[in-house]
């Protein structure tokens, strides 16, 4: 009885923070905003931090002789960030398949709460050796679908 009620009203989505920082002066352009390279590295710092809260660091990646290959990645900018505004990223996967994971980025203004850009991603574990993608290693699967993020709860709590 207690399996079914938990199907039926699933666990609510597991956000995790995966960046806080501040817009720097060397990261925005003459009329003060934030150059678009920036977004991007945000979204990549976030990246490394989303995977790590599923087990996946850079040193297990590099001592198993893999890398991660981001195969599909779309941003939306929704607004602008300005010279000195706080940012924060929270971080969730979407689809979690035997070779794949999909996941997403959301950024916000750290102070007002709205949200400023999202990044959308597909990746993949390739080995260094073929270059072909491998089966994610269950446990990765496992912790993954933990921080599994709906079409219900597609925004993040802030």
């Amino acid at each position: 009885m207690a399996r079914r009620a938990q199907k039926r009203n699933p666990a609510p989505a597991r956000w995790v923070e995966t960046f806080k920082g501040a817009v720097l002066a060397s990261e925005y352009d003459a009329a003060a905003y934030m150059n678009s390279q920036m977004y991007g590295s945000r979204f990549d710092q976030a990246t490394w931090f989303l995977l790590q809260a599923v087990g996946l660091t850079p040193h297990r990646i590099k001592q198993q002789r893999l890398r991660v290959a981001i195969v599909r990645q779309n941003y939306q900018f929704l607004a602008e960030l300005r010279g000195g505004e706080l940012i924060t990223i929270k971080s969730g996967f979407f689809a979690v398949g035997g070779k794949y994971i999909r996941f997403i980025h959301q950024m916000f203004n750290g102070v007002t709460g709205r949200m400023v850009a999202t990044s959308d991603c597909t990746a993949v574990l390739a080995s260094l050796k073929t270059g072909r993608s491998i089966a994610l290693p269950a446990a990765l699967q496992r912790k993954a679908k933990a921080h599994l993020v709906t079409s219900q709860n597609k925004k993040a709590i802030r």
